[in-house]
C-alpha cells in the first residue's frame, strides 16, 4: 500500500546521518505522496506541483507553536497548497493550467458578474458546522482569494495585469485563453491584439459556450481607460475569421481608494471594482471620443420677478460663474441693445437675459480632438447615422480621421464607465477579512483533513531543510520531526478513508 512505502522509504533516509552514497529520491517521496492523496477526497485538490513547494500560511497556525511548546492538537488554520503562478494559466492543455482550472471549477457562476457573486457569498456566509464543510468548495475558494490577492498586491502595474489576464482564463475554464500574439487571432502582421483574452460564456444552462474577447484594465482610483485609436478602428475593420469583430468586452478592475484629509485619495482599501461595458460599431461614436455635449445660451426674454436696478458696470457674469458665461451681458434691452446706464426695473418688467436655452450642442474638444476635427467628425457622424447598418464599409470611414493617421490615443474617463449599468460589483481582498474568513472555514472541515494539509505543508517544510536548509541547523532534529510528520500523515488519511 502507498502508506506502507512511504513509511519505508523515510524510515530508511531520516536517521542519524544522511546516507552517504544514495541521494535522496525527493521525486519518489512526491509519487508517494501523491499516491496517497489519489482517493476521491483528494481528487484533483493536491498535485505533484503543489508537493515540490513551500506552502505559505495567510494567517498563522496555533500559538503554542510559535512559542516553542511542540505539536499543538488544537488546529486553527489549514495549510494550504501554494499555487505557482504563472502565464502558463492562459494557455489550454498544460499541467499548470489543468490544476488552476480544477480549482476553479469550484467558483460559482458563468459570468464575471456571477463569479464575482459568488466569491461575495462564500465571504458573507456563514461558515458551516464543524466537520461539515465541502473541503473541495472551501480549499477552492480560500486559493482563488490567496491567489487573486497575490496578483494584486505583489506584483507591479504591468506583471499585475499581464497575470491577471492568465488568472482570469483559468478561471472561466473551457476554451479562455489569453491573447498574447496577433496570430492568435488572426490579426493583421505588424498589428497588436486588442484583446486581451477570449473567455468562454456559457449564458443559459443549456447554451453552449461563448466566445467573448475581453481587454482587461486594473486602474487606480479614478484611472482613465485608453487605447489606440488606429488598433480599435482595425479590430472592428478586421475579418479574420479568429477574432470576433463585432464587439468587444472591456473589463475595469478598480483598487478602490479611502479618502484621506483635502479630498485626495490615500493607499488601497481592499476594494476592487468591477465594471463592464461593450463597445460595437453601433455604439463605437458614443463611446470612443465622443464629443462633448454643451448647453446652447442665448438671449431670452425674462420677466422680473422683483424690483431692483440693473447697473452697467456689474451688469456682466463673474468670474465664478461657469465657463460658458464668465464675461458675458447678463441682460440686455428688449430691442437687443447693450444696457449703458442704471435701469430701474420693477417687478414684472422685461428684459433679455443671457441664459441656458435648454438645447444642446456636441462640441469637439479634450480627447475627441485628437482623434477628430469638427469636419471630420460631422462627416463621420452624418455616414453612422444614415446607414442601415454600421457594416465595415460604413465604419471604414475611420480611416480617414486625423486620430487613425497620426495614431492616437482614445480614453474613457471614470465618469463613463462607472455609470451604474456597468457596475458588476466588488470582492473584498482585506488581509485581516480573509484571515478570519479562513479562520471560519477552516473550522467547518473534518479535523482530519485539516491536519492531513498541514501535515503534508509541514513534511514539505522539513524535507526543504533536511537537505537544503542553512548550515547549522540541527539536521537529525529536523529530519526526526519530517518522520513525526509524515507517520500524521498516513495516520489521518488511513482515518480519513475508513470513515
Amino acid at each position: 500500500m502507498a502508506n506502507d512505502k512511504l513509511d519505508t522509504l523515510l524510515e530508511n533516509y531520516f536517521r542519524d546521518e544522511p546516507p552517504a552514497k544514495e541521494p535522496f529520491d525527493l521525486g519518489a517521496l512526491s509519487h508517494m505522496i501523491n499516491e496517497v492523496l489519489e482517493y476521491p477526497i483528494f481528487k484533483g485538490l493536491l498535485e505533484e506541483t503543489y508537493v515540490s513547494q513551500t506552502p505559505e500560511y495567510i494567517i498563522e497556525r496555533a500559538a503554542t507553536e510559535e512559542k516553542g511548546q511542540g505539536d499543538s492538537d488544537q488546529v486553527t488554520v489549514i495549510r494550504r497548497p501554494v499555487i505557482k503562478i504563472t502565464e502558463l494559466w492562459g494557455k489550454t492543455e498544460n499541467g499548470d493550467r489543468e490544476i488552476m482550472e480544477s480549482l476553479m471549477n469550484n467558483i460559482g457562476g458563468n459570468t464575471i458578474q456571477e463569479k464575482v457573486e459568488s466569491v461575495n457569498a462564500f465571504l458573507e456566509a456563514a461558515a458551516p458546522a464543524p466537520g461539515e464543510g465541502d473541503i473541495s468548495k472551501i480549499m477552492s475558494y480560500l486559493i482563488f482569494l490567496d491567489t487573486f490577492a497575490s496578483i494584486i498586491n505583489d506584483y507591479g502595474a504591468s506583471v499585475s495585469g499581464f497575470l491577471f489576464e492568465a488568472f482570469l482564463a483559468a478561471l472561466m475554464g473551457g476554451t479562455s485563453v489569453q491573447i498574447d500574439d496577433p496570430e492568435q487571432v488572426g490579426a493583421a502582421a505588424g498589428s497588436l491584439p486588442i484583446e486581451d483574452v477570449q473567455l468562454a460564456i456559457q449564458r443559459g444552462e443549456e447554451a453552449d459556450p461563448e466566445i467573448v474577447p475581453y481587454s482587461l484594465k486594473v486602474l487606480r482610483k479614478q484611472g482613465v481607460v485608453h487605447g489606440s485609436f488606429k488598433n480599435i478602428v482595425d479590430y472592428f475593420l478586421d475579418p479574420a475569421e479568429g477574432r470576433k469583430t463585432d464587439s468587444i468586452v472591456y473589463l475595469i478592475v478598480i483598487k478602490d481608494a479611502d479618502k484621506k484629509e483635502g479630498g485626495k485619495f490615500g493607499s488601497w482599501n481592499g476594494n476592487l471594482k468591477f465594471y463592464e461595458f461593450t463597445i460595437t460599431r453601433d455604439n463605437f461614436l458614443q463611446l470612443i471620443g465622443a464629443p462633448t455635449e454643451m448647453p446652447v445660451y442665448d438671449y431670452l426674454e425674462f420677466t422680473f420677478p422683483r424690483s431692483g436696478t440693473i447697473k452697467p458696470e456689474k451688469n456682466v457674469y463673474p468670474q465664478s460663474a461657469r465657463a460658458a458665461l464668465r464675461g458675458v451681458t447678463r441682460y440686455k434691452n428688449l430691442d437687443g441693445s447693450d444696457i449703458t446706464e442704471p435701469v430701474r426695473i420693477k417687478k414684472g418688467d422685461k428684459l433679455l437675459m443671457y441664459t441656458d436655452t435648454g438645447k444642446k450642442q456636441q462640441i469637439v474638444k479634450g480627447s475627441a480632438a485628437k482623434l477628430y476635427s469638427p469636419e471630420q467628425y460631422a462627416d463621420v457622424a452624418g455616414k453612422f447615422g444614415t446607414a442601415e447598418e454600421v457594416d465595415r464599409q460604413v465604419f471604414a470611414a475611420l480611416q480617414d480621421t486625423k486620430g487613425y493617421k497620426t495614431q492616437a490615443q482614445w480614453s474613457i474617463g471614470h465618469g463613463v464607465y462607472t455609470q451604474k449599468p456597468y457596475y458588476k460589483g466588488q470582492i473584498n481582498l482585506d488581509p485581516e477579512l480573509l484571515k478570519s474568513r479562513a479562520e471560519d472555514y477552516t473550522q467547518s472541515l473534518n479535523g482530519s483533513i485539516v491536519k492531513i494539509f498541514n501535515a503534508l505543508g509541514d513534511l514539505s517544510d522539513n524535507i526543504n531543510r533536511y537537505f537544503i536548509g542553512a548550515e547549522g541547523q540541527n539536521r537529525k532534529s529536523i529530519g526526526t520531526r519530517a518522520k513525526s510528520d509524515a507517520d500524521v500523515l498516513k495516520k489521518e488519511v488511513n482515518a480519513t478513508i475508513k470513515s
